[in-house]
């Protein structure tokens, strides 16, 4: 008996000396997308719930979309800048009856590793994943190779331009929406109420456009709350960076990594901070 004792306690002693335990987080992602940065933050002690602020909808007209499969074997460069445009594009070029055969002269480039990684479950091999992921990075690593050739930006249809402008300097380019964001209008009560009584240490920011959908939701007290330090916003990304300041709004951590991993290692090492 004395043994199973000193055995649940050394259990119960690792699992509270997790880095996040006892913290309370809210991820913001979409549904359907926030399973990995959930039980990533789980493991690490955290009491995580999920409130998504963008909604990822099937666009409403197509007929643009299919009109550059149509052409497909005209483009150089096909370009991704999440996950869900490689699942949306490539589920269309189904829908209208081609395969991946109709990408097999198409160089192909990525946003970044998960986008990266999306394009490989269809076996389609990235030829350009930049350094830095985020459209400044992969405009950098495109803008030689797609000097005098055809490219087609496969995206939402809300965002920045910055990748598009940059690229047309050299290049003839086509953006196309393949799917639609759209900000959440219902939110669940409690969450609400975690908000506005402070009851939440962080609160995770993975786009820009998520970022503003948070804070048009939060009232007064919560935004005095994140003011105050009491609920700390982490972002992703300096851009998503950017889109909280420019709200005058502070954060208490950037991830050094724009991947989940990077936000994870940057809330690790927020709370090893915090207790020391």
């Amino acid at each position: 008996m004395v043994g199973e004792v000193v055995a649940l306690r050394s259990k119960l002693g690792w699992f509270e000396q997790r880095p996040l335990f006892g913290r309370r987080v809210l991820v913001t992602r979409p549904r359907g997308q926030e399973t990995g940065l959930v039980r990533k933050l789980e493991a690490l002690g955290a009491n995580v719930s999920s409130a998504p602020m963008v909604e990822i909808r099937e666009i409403a007209d197509w007929s643009p979309v299919d009109r550059v499969i149509a052409d497909i074997a005209n483009y150089n460069w096909l370009v991704f800048t999440s996950v869900n445009g490689v699942h949306a594009f490539l589920r269309r070029l189904r829908h209208v009856g081609r395969d991946l055969r109709a990408l097999g002269g198409i160089m192909l480039a990525a946003i970044g590793p998960s986008t990266a990684q999306a394009l490989r479950e269809y076996h389609l091999q990235p030829d350009v994943v930049p350094s830095r992921y985020r459209s400044e990075g992969l405009a950098e690593a495109l803008i030689e190779r797609v000097r005098g050739q055809r490219v087609l930006l496969a995206r939402a249809d809300r965002g920045r331009e910055l990748l598009r402008d940059e690229l047309a300097a050299v290049a003839q380019v086509e953006q196309v929406a393949v799917y639609s964001q759209a900000d959440v209008t219902e939110f669940d009560p409690g969450t609400l109420a975690e908000l506005n009584e402070g009851r939440l240490d962080f609160i995770t920011l993975t786009s820009s456009n998520i970022a503003r959908a948070l804070i048009k939701i939060l009232g007064p007290e919560a935004r005095e709350h994140v003011r105050s330090g009491r609920t700390g916003l982490v972002t992703i990304s300096s851009v998503t960076s950017a889109a909280v300041i420019e709200t005058g709004l502070p954060l208490v951590a950037e991830a050094k990594e724009e991947t989940v991993e990077g936000l994870v290692a940057a809330l690790f090492e927020l709370a090893g901070r915090n207790r020391g």
